[in-house]
């Protein structure tokens, strides 16, 4: 299923982990609502502004999923509001300051997690975006948060 015109359901919901697991991760219809607006929000403008395709390392998680890697309980995968990404052909380091600083996305969240991927996540409906960037150091379930000025 297509969800725009760069990003399908399939890369949103895959999971290594929940297939090794024999986890079902199918996201309920509130959370596949979600997946569409975050691809319209914010993954299809950073894949244009930053002019190469983006691989989603994790989409949206379900609750058991999200808890078996050591997810934030209260995580916007888990509702669909968040990916984790791979831009194709710019560093990361790159990409995280072009998404933070250059475009003027309505993220409500941009974290550079372990120099490993960038997160970018949608306010909840009716909420305003917080715009808040963040480093993200250390270890699933003890993760250790920096705020980015």
């Amino acid at each position: 299923m297509q969800l725009s015109p760069n990003f399908t359901l399939e890369e949103l919901v895959f999971s290594q982990t929940a297939s090794r697991l024999g986890i079902d991760n199918t996201p309920p219809a509130v959370a596949l609502e979600e997946l569409g607006r975050l691809c319209a929000t914010l993954l299809e403008p950073a894949r244009t502004v930053l002019g190469v395709p983006l691989h989603v390392d994790s989409g949206y998680r379900c609750p058991e999923l999200n808890s078996r890697i050591g997810g934030a309980s209260a995580s916007a995968h888990m509702e669909g509001r968040a990916a984790d990404l791979i831009p194709i052909g710019v560093p990361l380091a790159t990409a995280f300051e072009t998404l933070r600083t250059q475009a003027d996305l309505p993220y409500d969240q941009i974290i550079f997690e372990c120099a490993a991927w960038i997160h970018l996540a949608i306010a909840p409906p009716g909420a305003e975006p917080r715009r808040q960037a963040l480093t993200a150091t250390g270890n699933p379930g003890a993760w250790q948060y920096q705020l980015v000025a």
